[in-house]
């Protein structure tokens, strides 16, 4: 009841004073007639969500047709006002738009906004990904009477970094090279442009690295042929070895460079020395092409080389002896022979390092009871020599068991006299 004592007391000369505030406020705006400034307004984007990418930004509206009530000695101009959206809770994603609300606001609070447009936009937002693109040069349309030698690229690849719309586009990272008619050699660092399959730049896309050094043998005699790889052995394998022969992948290679530089190789394309000083086998070794300044092997980096290496096979006879394998100690055994011939074959350079005293036969004599047997002899050699024959190649062996040993009779004691 209080509170509506309170409302209803002096009734009348409140209701007057608000009659009197409407006047009041009536006649301001009367005496401030609303007026439309003629420029415009870029919208400038806040708290847009990271890694995503506002699609066609350019195309963002100007707010414009701004109407407002401001006291005559107030200046309007640019700077009296600033449009904003709020990018806070956009969806992200190619296919999905936001409506946002557009704010505009006066820097003077003397000026009062009526109305301006537009009030919203329509944004997309996409997210922003990264992909692997190759790089290929591109040397436009020579000059009339030069060619061009093969491309040398400091890098392959490079990482294509945008809107996931913008990089799904890209197909390459394109090197744009122009050739000077005066025939000099390509280079230099060239800045890498993001294009797609129809050779059209893709705009707002990164590359990193976005710059390749290029290098372009220009002439005007280049041309290309196909020549044999020879390898070049410099040493020599250990005594008694030589070379039987050697294998080279590839066989031939296709170079090219001016006609001079070609004329410098010979008709050949040689290897880097190879070394087969000392050696007892084969050499196997990949190797790079050595050739002439000027001249280039675009499609090999290395070849592979095998040099066979072989020694000249001889025989020599020795003899030596045999020892029992497996005796027992409760057996005698007796051989035929003490002794054998052995043909050792091989080649010379193993035979000559090779100590023939350490060698020895054997006849197995471990499962052997009693009697007389004829049995195999044994000779085992290192690799890279062979038996080429045993004579004889068995013995007999006789195994007999050791007699018993006769006892030591017992003395009989003597009785001493009784005295």
């Amino acid at each position: 009841m209080r509170i509506l004592r309170f409302i209803f007391r002096n009734w009348a000369l409140k209701a007057g004073a608000l009659l009197l505030a409407i006047i009041l406020y009536v006649g301001m705006v009367a005496l401030q007639s609303t007026q439309q400034w003629p420029g415009q307004v870029a919208i400038e984007v806040v708290d847009q969500p990271t890694n995503t990418f506002l699609i066609k930004p350019e195309t963002m509206p100007m707010v414009g047709s701004i109407r407002y009530i401001a006291p005559a000695d107030v200046a309007v101009s640019s700077n009296s006002f600033s449009a904003t959206i709020d990018l806070t809770g956009a969806k992200v994603g190619a296919s999905d738009s936001t409506l946002e609300k557009v704010q505009l606001v006066a820097e003077d609070q003397r000026i009062q906004i009526v109305d301006y447009q537009p009030q919203q936009v329509l944004v997309t937002l996409d997210p922003v990904v990264a992909k692997t693109v190759p790089v290929q040069v591109d040397p436009g349309v020579p000059p009339s009477g030069l060619s061009l030698g093969p491309e040398s690229l400091s890098v392959t690849e490079v990482e294509a970094t945008g809107a996931s719309t913008l990089v799904a586009r890209v197909v390459r990272a394109e090197a744009q090279v122009r050739i000077d008619a005066s025939g000099l050699d390509v280079n230099d660092d060239v800045v890498l442009v993001p294009v797609d399959a129809n050779g059209n730049t893709v705009d707002s896309v990164e590359l990193s690295p976005d710059t390749v050094h290029v290098r372009i043998q220009i002439g005007s005699q280049l041309r290309s042929q196909i020549v044999p790889v020879t390898p070049v052995i410099k040493g020599t394998p250990a005594a008694g070895y030589y070379i039987t022969s050697i294998d080279v992948t590839p066989l031939t290679v296709s170079v090219s460079g001016e006609a001079d530089a070609l004329a410098a190789l010979n008709g050949a394309a040689n290897t880097q020395p190879i070394s087969i000083s000392g050696a007892t086998g084969d050499v196997s070794a990949k190797v790079a092409l050595n050739l002439a300044a000027g001249v280039e092997a675009p499609d090999v980096s290395t070849v592979t080389v095998v040099v066979h290496l072989a020694s000249p096979a001889e025989t020599r006879t020795v003899a030596i002896g045999i020892v029992p394998d497996g005796a027992r100690s409760d057996r005698i055994y007796v051989l035929s022979t003490p002794s054998v011939t052995v043909t050792l074959g091989g080649a010379a350079a193993a035979l000559n390092a090779f100590d023939t005293s350490t060698l020895v036969g054997t006849v197995s004599v471990g499962s052997l009871d009693p009697g007389t047997y004829t049995v195999q002899v044994t000779v085992t050699v290192p690799p890279g020599l062979k038996i080429v024959a045993i004579s004889p190649s068995q013995i007999t062996v006789t195994v007999t068991i050791p007699p018993t040993p006769t006892p030591t009779p017992t003395p009989t004691p003597t009785s001493s006299p009784v005295t």
